[in-house]
């Protein structure tokens, strides 16, 4: 299955890999073929190479870096919001640790260049020898061989079976798979041809002679010098990931509705006796309960459990990913992928720029930006070059005169130096010597060169407003704007192939944390002050990471972002608006959604906790403010009270005063 399987794919993609290769270099700057190189040494001819494609491709790619979002997980439902910010913070963790967005950007960069880019997960056990961590392998374009048959951009959508091929040592090998070793150190050629005598019989071993007898034959008298040979030399390494239909066994436990999956139909059997006998037990200790409340007089309303319904058990036959190895005609091991149960699907996720899937083959299927642009730069180079060579000529456009107007030595000086600036030529007199003027360059040349710069606009559809080029004129600003969101508009479908990409790739991640996680490591990645913020225990996490095993969950995997254009307008109309007097009801954290900030989640919490800092600070200093105010009523209260009392006293002084009778008048 492996020989015919990859016997298909190298047919089928033989041709697209050759174009492939050839745009990768073009963009690069090998433009010219080794037939044209040495036709234009030969002729004396310069070879330019004026490379208009990589600024384009470097600004497509730079664009991506600057507006691409980090994958992020959103809630369906409000329900949902902490479950769906709990795996938002570890999905954020896991790009950070396995630099997914840097890895991403290369990705891009492939497409970019050949129009394909593959990226393959792996799980590291280096740093995490328990759990491990999540690692992203940048293979090449051609590196990964899918098959033919697949028309749909999701591998696990679409595919069977792809091949991984890549050149591994025979100490990488042996280090790969230890109880294999007898057998690849018998590995010679990096064959995979059968072994057949002379008589062109199959020989049939037991898999530890590959090329043995091939070995002791051509082993040389330096035996050491050929052992180093052997162990430098490389074998090609095929990685077999297949859909392997399997009978597997389904029970819905009638408890919280999840679905078991069971390899044989005993394992089925018995967790459904085990559910009865749990349910009996429960229903004994109900009993048991009642009788003891009975015996004490309590009375009591008893749960009855309902009758316990056998449960139905259903076989379906469903695909498991398996994985195999191959080397030098050898199978060396064949085993379920280690990324099962949890994620059934192939662990490699390709980005495809310009993707036409009803294209009758795979070299006009599968493109890059350069396809469309190589005519257009041979053209142009082509042009530079000719007319550099034209201008050489016509430096020394050569002399005409009578025979005998030079020597015959003069004439061979002439030749060799005629062209020299400030030449002295004598000529016999009587006779005609003058140089040949040369015509003025050709218009057509110019022209020529000229139709070649406007050809890279319109096929690459990147005007030069988007280059930062802006070719004259006095436009307006909104005029500009409109022309660089043309030229990003003539690009969406390649940007939304590469969101579908991380789509794909963000759902593999959400299904590998019960893998990668427990609820101790999570709770680190999550934070305390997370999970006191919103009462989150080790159990509540534990139970989060048995949802996503139960495929119960309900969020959204995306970017984190729309298109930044779009969102960029978005922005500069708020900003319109909060310059009006309706501005200032205009929510912080609804500006921000609309910002291309790093880190918006924090930066938003930050500035509702300072907010409310703010808020609490308002109304302590309200509040202080109160309380002097009413000190000072009391105060002022209490004075106008006292004077009061004081007026009173002295009206009453003054009016016992006024009712104390005279003294008698003392006698002369």
């Amino acid at each position: 299955q492996i020989r015919t399987r990859f016997k298909k794919c190298e047919t089928f993609y033989e041709d697209w890999e050759a174009r492939a290769k050839e745009d990768y270099d073009f963009a690069l700057g090998d433009q010219w073929t080794a037939e044209d190189r040495i036709a234009l040494a030969e002729q004396g001819r310069p070879c330019l190479t004026f490379n208009r494609i990589k600024p384009i491709i470097n600004l497509i790619s730079g664009y991506q870096r600057e507006n691409s979002a980090r994958i992020k997980v959103s809630p369906e439902g409000g329900e949902d919001r902490i479950f769906s910010e709990v795996f938002d913070r570890v999905l954020n963790a896991m790009d950070k640790w396995s630099k997914l967005s840097y890895k991403l950007g290369y990705q891009f960069d492939d497409g970019l260049y050949c129009g394909k880019g593959m990226l393959e997960g792996v799980i590291d056990y280096s740093k995490d020898p328990i759990l491990g961590e999540l690692k992203w392998v940048l293979n090449g374009p051609y590196a990964v061989l899918i098959d033919p048959e697949c028309k749909e951009y999701d591998l696990n959508e679409g595919a069977e079976y792809l091949f991984k091929v890549c050149k591994f040592t025979k100490s990488r090998l042996e280090q790969m798979f230890p109880d294999k070793k007898k057998l690849i150190g018998g590995f010679v050629e990096d064959s995979d041809d059968e072994i057949r005598n002379g008589s062109g019989t199959l020989i049939i071993d037991d898999g530890t002679s590959y090329n043995v007898r091939r070995a002791a034959a051509e082993k040389s008298e330096d035996s050491e010098s050929d052992d180093e040979l052997e162990q430098d030399s490389k074998f090609t390494y095929k990685e077999y990931w297949y859909k392997k239909y399997v009978k597997r066994f389904f029970v819905v436990n009638p408890e919280n509705g999840s679905l078991e999956k069971f390899k044989t139909k005993k394992e089925a059997e018995d967790f459904i006796v085990s559910m009865q006998q749990q349910n009996e037990a429960t229903a004994a200790k109900l009993a048991q309960g009642g009788q003891m409340m009975a015996q004490a007089g309590v009375q009591a309303q008893i749960p009855q459990l309902p009758p316990f319904e056998t449960p139905k058990i259903f076989e379906r036959t469903v695909p498991e990913i398996w994985t195999a190895s191959y080397v030098c005609g050898f199978v060396l091991q064949d085993e379920v992928s280690p990324f099962e149960p949890h994620y059934s699907g192939f662990p490699f996720f390709r980005f495809l720029a310009d993707w036409a899937p009803s294209a009758k083959t795979e070299e006009f299927r599968v493109q890059g930006i350069t396809r469309s642009l190589k005519d257009v730069q041979r053209e142009k180079n082509k042009a530079k070059s000719q007319y550099l060579h034209i201008l050489n000529t016509q430096a020394n456009s050569g002399w005409i005169g009578d025979e005998g107007a030079l020597s015959k030595t003069g004439w061979e000086a002439l030749e060799q130096m005629g062209s020299k600036p400030g030449i002295t030529v004598k000529k016999k007199q009587g006779t005609e010597l003058r140089e040949i003027l040369p015509k003025g360059p050709n218009a057509g040349h110019i022209q020529r060169e000229q139709a070649a710069d406007e050809e890279f606009k319109q096929c690459s559809g990147i005007n030069p407003d988007l280059l930062g080029m802006q070719e004259g004129g006095t436009d307006s600003g909104r005029a500009i704007a409109l022309r660089i969101r043309q030229a990003v508009l003539s690009l969406a479908r390649l940007f939304n192939n590469y969101k579908y990409t991380k789509e794909c790739i963000g759902k593999f991640m959400v299904q590998m944390t019960p893998i990668l996680f427990d609820a101790k490591k999570m709770a680190k990645v999550v934070g305390p002050q997370f999970m006191k913020s919103n009462q989150l225990s080790e159990g509540t996490l534990q139970g989060y990471l048995q949802i996503i095993k139960d495929y119960k969950y309900d969020i959204e995997v995306a970017e984190a972002s729309n298109n930044a254009t779009m969102r960029y307008e978005t922005l500069n109309t708020i900003m319109e608006v909060m310059k009006t007097p309706q501005g200032q009801f205009i929510p912080i954290d609804l500006i921000l959604d609309y910002m291309d900030v790093p880190n918006i989640e924090e930066i938003k919490q930050r500035i509702m906790q300072n907010q409310q800092q703010m808020m609490q600070a308002q109304a302590k200093a309200q509040e202080k403010e109160m309380q002097i105010k009413m000190a000072e009523l009391q105060l002022q209260k209490q004075g106008q009270e006292g004077e009061l009392a004081l007026k009173t006293a002295q009206l009453a002084h003054q009016a016992n005063e006024d009712n104390k009778p005279e003294p008698p008048k003392k006698k002369a």
